[in-house]
Protein backbone atom coordinates (compact mmCIF):
# COMPACT_ATOMS: atom_id res chain seq x y z
CA UNK A 1 0.00 0.00 0.00
CA UNK A 2 1.53 3.25 -1.27
CA UNK A 3 -0.18 6.89 0.21
CA UNK A 4 0.94 10.06 -1.07
CA UNK A 5 -0.35 13.85 -0.28
CA UNK A 6 -1.36 15.26 -3.75
CA UNK A 7 -2.21 18.68 -2.33
CA UNK A 8 -1.76 19.80 1.55
CA UNK A 9 -4.72 21.64 2.91
CA UNK A 10 -4.44 25.41 3.44
CA UNK A 11 -6.14 27.40 5.50
CA UNK A 12 -5.02 31.40 5.43
CA UNK A 13 -6.67 34.25 6.45
CA UNK A 14 -6.37 38.06 6.67
CA UNK A 15 -8.06 40.44 8.74
CA UNK A 16 -9.64 43.47 7.24
CA UNK A 17 -11.39 46.24 7.97
CA UNK A 18 -15.12 44.49 6.67
CA UNK A 19 -14.48 41.19 8.29
CA UNK A 20 -12.29 38.05 7.19
CA UNK A 21 -10.82 37.41 3.60
CA UNK A 22 -10.37 33.61 2.96
CA UNK A 23 -6.86 34.13 0.65
CA UNK A 24 -6.24 30.07 0.08
CA UNK A 25 -8.60 27.45 1.69
CA UNK A 26 -8.48 23.70 0.22
CA UNK A 27 -8.42 20.56 1.69
CA UNK A 28 -5.95 17.91 1.77
CA UNK A 29 -5.83 15.28 -0.98
CA UNK A 30 -4.58 11.62 -0.60
CA UNK A 31 -4.06 9.04 -2.59
CA UNK A 32 -3.99 5.29 -1.61
CA UNK A 33 -3.05 3.30 -4.09
CA UNK A 34 -3.58 -0.41 -2.97
CA UNK A 35 -2.59 -3.50 -5.38
CA UNK A 36 -4.58 -2.59 -8.04
CA UNK A 37 -7.29 0.30 -6.58
CA UNK A 38 -6.64 3.72 -6.60
CA UNK A 39 -8.27 6.03 -3.78
CA UNK A 40 -8.46 9.29 -3.21
CA UNK A 41 -9.46 10.42 -0.02
CA UNK A 42 -10.91 14.47 -0.63
CA UNK A 43 -11.10 16.24 -3.90
CA UNK A 44 -10.00 19.62 -2.75
CA UNK A 45 -11.31 23.12 -2.88
CA UNK A 46 -11.95 25.64 -6.22
CA UNK A 47 -9.04 25.83 -8.85
CA UNK A 48 -7.33 23.09 -7.47
CA UNK A 49 -7.76 20.38 -9.92
CA UNK A 50 -4.73 21.16 -12.17
CA UNK A 51 -2.25 20.43 -8.94
CA UNK A 52 -4.21 17.17 -8.17
CA UNK A 53 -3.95 16.35 -11.86
CA UNK A 54 0.02 16.89 -11.35
CA UNK A 55 0.03 14.77 -8.60
CA UNK A 56 -2.03 11.83 -10.29
CA UNK A 57 0.43 12.25 -13.67
CA UNK A 58 3.55 11.56 -11.35
CA UNK A 59 2.09 8.76 -10.40
CA UNK A 60 1.53 7.78 -13.91
CA UNK A 61 -2.21 8.67 -13.17
CA UNK A 62 -4.98 10.14 -14.81
CA UNK A 63 -8.89 11.21 -13.24
CA UNK A 64 -10.02 8.30 -15.19
CA UNK A 65 -7.60 6.14 -13.24
CA UNK A 66 -9.57 6.88 -10.03
CA UNK A 67 -11.77 3.53 -8.72
CA UNK A 68 -13.08 5.39 -5.48
CA UNK A 69 -13.19 8.51 -3.90
CA UNK A 70 -13.91 9.11 -0.06
CA UNK A 71 -15.03 12.13 0.81
CA UNK A 72 -14.65 13.11 4.57
CA UNK A 73 -17.34 15.48 4.36
CA UNK A 74 -19.09 17.80 1.86
CA UNK A 75 -17.49 20.83 2.54
CA UNK A 76 -16.10 22.72 -0.88
CA UNK A 77 -12.82 22.88 0.28
CA UNK A 78 -12.99 19.07 0.42
CA UNK A 79 -15.75 18.15 -2.45
CA UNK A 80 -15.52 21.00 -5.07
CA UNK A 81 -13.69 18.89 -7.72
CA UNK A 82 -15.91 15.21 -7.38
CA UNK A 83 -17.00 15.79 -10.93
CA UNK A 84 -14.00 15.68 -12.79
CA UNK A 85 -13.70 12.01 -12.02
CA UNK A 86 -16.60 10.75 -13.72
CA UNK A 87 -15.72 6.55 -13.29
CA UNK A 88 -14.74 6.88 -9.58
CA UNK A 89 -17.01 5.35 -6.76
CA UNK A 90 -17.76 8.28 -4.69
CA UNK A 91 -18.77 7.15 -0.87
CA UNK A 92 -19.67 9.76 2.00
CA UNK A 93 -20.93 9.32 5.48
CA UNK A 94 -22.90 5.95 4.92
CA UNK A 95 -23.55 6.47 1.14
CA UNK A 96 -22.00 5.12 -1.93
CA UNK A 97 -23.30 6.69 -5.55
CA UNK A 98 -22.17 5.27 -8.54
CA UNK A 99 -23.79 5.69 -11.76
CA UNK A 100 -26.73 7.53 -11.03
CA UNK A 101 -27.75 4.92 -8.07
CA UNK A 102 -26.98 5.39 -4.30
CA UNK A 103 -26.64 2.59 -1.76
CA UNK A 104 -27.06 3.28 2.42
CA UNK A 105 -24.93 1.23 4.09
CA UNK A 106 -26.43 -0.22 7.42
CA UNK A 107 -22.69 0.20 9.33
CA UNK A 108 -20.44 1.78 7.65
CA UNK A 109 -17.49 1.05 10.41
CA UNK A 110 -17.94 -2.49 9.18
CA UNK A 111 -17.40 -2.18 5.71
CA UNK A 112 -13.57 -2.84 4.33
CA UNK A 113 -12.71 -0.46 1.44
CA UNK A 114 -10.00 -2.61 0.48
CA UNK A 115 -7.30 -4.68 2.62
CA UNK A 116 -6.30 -2.76 5.38
CA UNK A 117 -8.64 0.41 4.62
CA UNK A 118 -11.62 1.20 6.64
CA UNK A 119 -14.00 4.14 7.37
CA UNK A 120 -14.22 5.24 10.72
CA UNK A 121 -16.96 7.88 11.72
CA UNK A 122 -15.52 10.80 13.25
CA UNK A 123 -18.90 13.24 13.65
CA UNK A 124 -18.03 16.82 15.35
CA UNK A 125 -16.97 19.24 12.45
CA UNK A 126 -19.58 18.15 10.67
CA UNK A 127 -22.44 15.47 11.39
CA UNK A 128 -21.69 13.12 8.92
CA UNK A 129 -17.74 13.32 9.28
CA UNK A 130 -15.76 9.85 8.37
CA UNK A 131 -12.36 9.62 8.39
CA UNK A 132 -10.41 6.82 6.68
CA UNK A 133 -8.07 4.06 8.54
CA UNK A 134 -5.02 2.59 6.61
CA UNK A 135 -3.27 -0.17 8.28
CA UNK A 136 0.15 -1.08 7.14
CA UNK A 137 1.79 -3.86 6.71
CA UNK A 138 4.56 -2.72 9.07
CA UNK A 139 1.58 -2.52 11.77
CA UNK A 140 1.18 1.33 12.13
CA UNK A 141 -1.73 2.99 11.50
CA UNK A 142 -2.40 6.26 9.33
CA UNK A 143 -5.31 8.08 9.94
CA UNK A 144 -6.49 10.41 6.74
CA UNK A 145 -8.74 12.45 9.06
CA UNK A 146 -9.94 15.51 6.61
CA UNK A 147 -10.96 17.92 9.64
CA UNK A 148 -11.61 15.21 12.54
CA UNK A 149 -8.67 16.95 14.38
CA UNK A 150 -6.16 19.53 13.74
CA UNK A 151 -2.85 20.57 15.45
CA UNK A 152 -3.80 22.51 17.84
CA UNK A 153 -6.16 20.33 19.49
CA UNK A 154 -3.10 17.47 19.06
CA UNK A 155 -0.82 19.68 20.49
CA UNK A 156 -3.40 21.56 23.29
CA UNK A 157 -6.85 19.69 23.26
CA UNK A 158 -7.91 23.05 22.19
CA UNK A 159 -10.93 23.43 19.58
CA UNK A 160 -9.90 25.83 17.52
CA UNK A 161 -11.59 24.44 14.30
CA UNK A 162 -15.56 25.24 13.42
CA UNK A 163 -17.46 21.96 15.18
CA UNK A 164 -21.31 21.48 15.05
CA UNK A 165 -20.57 19.62 18.37
CA UNK A 166 -17.57 20.21 20.41
CA UNK A 167 -18.35 17.14 22.30
CA UNK A 168 -18.36 15.07 19.68
CA UNK A 169 -15.40 16.45 17.91
CA UNK A 170 -13.45 16.03 21.23
CA UNK A 171 -14.31 12.53 21.53
CA UNK A 172 -13.26 11.99 18.20
CA UNK A 173 -10.35 13.48 18.00
CA UNK A 174 -8.63 11.68 21.12
CA UNK A 175 -10.25 8.09 19.36
CA UNK A 176 -8.22 9.12 15.95
CA UNK A 177 -4.97 10.55 18.45
CA UNK A 178 -5.54 7.32 20.06
CA UNK A 179 -5.36 4.62 17.35
CA UNK A 180 -2.96 6.50 14.81
CA UNK A 181 0.97 6.78 14.33
CA UNK A 182 0.17 9.52 11.79
CA UNK A 183 -2.65 11.77 10.89
CA UNK A 184 -2.90 12.68 7.72
CA UNK A 185 -5.05 16.26 8.52
CA UNK A 186 -7.66 18.59 6.20
CA UNK A 187 -5.47 21.59 7.01
CA UNK A 188 -1.69 21.69 7.37
CA UNK A 189 1.03 19.45 8.22
CA UNK A 190 0.79 15.94 8.97
CA UNK A 191 0.93 14.89 12.49
CA UNK A 192 3.42 12.29 13.15
CA UNK A 193 3.32 10.72 17.29
CA UNK A 194 5.03 8.40 18.92
CA UNK A 195 4.69 4.86 18.68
Amino acid sequence: MDITLLIKGTHVMEETEGGVNIVDHTGAVTLIQNGPSNILIDVGGRGRLPEIQAGLAKKGLKEDNIDLIILTHFHLDHAFNISAFPKARIIGWNHEWKAGSTFRFKDIETWRIAEGIHILPTPGHTPEHISVIAEMPDGKKIVIAGDAINHKYAETKTISAYAFDKNLYAKNADKILGLANTIYVGHGETIELSS
